[in-house]
């Protein structure tokens, strides 16, 4: 993120929609096929003031050690690995002392949907897993600042050629292999063979959820706003995303009510109504199932982490927090 401002381009479909603070803005709400790639090298990269959100899937290649917190946990990424995580996943660098620089690359959704990886890789990202690679060094300094100034030319074809090694350098790192650093809840893999007029739909599905987050949202009103018939859509959905409709939803819902917890002093009510649950007792309900304990629990669970309070930063009064475009807070 480089400054608290808004940016124009990348929010105006649905600006209109969204609430005036970046925290009370739905990690649902992100996803948009306009975005474009980001590759920025950061030296040094610096802490986080608390939690924060966008619609990518994003990359990190520390060139020192770095630590994180993701959804209350402290995540250390090891020096010249890969770090590949959806981005939708509220997340908080708290230490980069050891680190001189820092790759990060943000990729659109849409754009990860349309490579080709191994479904395991595509399930575990799509549940809120972070994964290192095994193999450190895949790629330096050099390839990230030719891609940090191609992607800046008006060129279409040297783009298209920064996608292309980026997704060869995920390819590598399947291939080489890959540890999940924090545990999510994997489902029945399916696999993911989808043709482009088939992301598509899933795209357009995704679109709609994100225009139409903060209504009440269901798998058949989903179909019929793509022009497909449920049980299609479902089952499209699935296979794409590696999870259902629903299941994607509440994950983002609670998501987003793990960062207002853990980076607000929001009573649960206010909690409740912003992440999206119409009723106190089905935020409790599925935050419960979700998670293992209860809201005030993980509230008091992620103020007792040590790097809670970071180099003279407090969440709670923070401002350089909440939902971003992958560069800046969207207000």
């Amino acid at each position: 993120m480089k400054e608290n401002q808004k940016n124009q381009d990348s929010t105006l479909t649905f600006a209109d929609n969204l609430p005036q603070e970046s925290e009370e803005i739905s990690p649902l709400a992100l996803y948009h096929t306009q975005y474009p790639v980001h590759v920025t090298l950061q030296q040094p990269p610096g802490v986080m003031e608390g939690y924060h959100w966008h619609g990518h899937m994003e990359i990190n290649i520390p060139f020192g050690d770095v630590e994180y917190i993701f959804n209350g946990k402290n995540i250390p990424i090891k020096a010249g690995h890969i770090a590949l995580f959806w981005a939708s996943v509220p997340h908080r660098l708290v230490d980069c002392q050891a680190c001189s620089a820092m790759a990060v690359l943000d990729i659109p959704v849409h754009l990860f949907l349309s490579w080709s990886l191994p479904n395991k890789l595509i399930n575990q990202i799509t549940h809120g897993m972070i994964l290192q690679s095994n193999q450190a060094d895949l790629v330096g300094r050099f390839e990230i600042e030719r891609w940090q100034k191609e992607l800046q030319l008006a060129d279409s074809n040297r783009q298209q050629l920064v996608y292309n090694e980026i997704q060869l350098m995920i390819k590598r790192m399947s291939f080489d292999g890959w540890q999940a650093l924090a545990s999510g809840a994997e489902y029945n893999k399916q696999e993911n063979n989808n043709s482009r007029h088939q992301l598509n739909y899933v795209s357009l599905m995704l679109n709609h959820i994100a225009t139409h987050y903060s209504q009440a949202l269901t798998a058949a009103d989903i179909a019929s706003a793509v022009g497909l018939n449920a049980n299609y859509a479902m089952g499209l959905f699935k296979k794409t995303m590696q999870l259902t409709i629903k299941q994607y939803i509440i994950m983002m819902r609670i998501n987003h009510a793990k960062a207002l917890l853990s980076d607000t002093d929001k009573s649960m009510l206010d909690i409740s109504l912003s992440s999206g649950f119409n009723a106190l007792s089905r935020f409790y309900d599925n935050f419960q199932k979700q998670v293992g304990t209860s809201p005030q629990n993980y509230r008091k669970f992620c103020r007792a982490n040590q790097h809670w309070h970071t180099q003279g930063f407090s969440p709670i009064k923070g401002k350089i927090k909440g939902a971003s475009d992958g560069l800046q807070l969207l207000l």
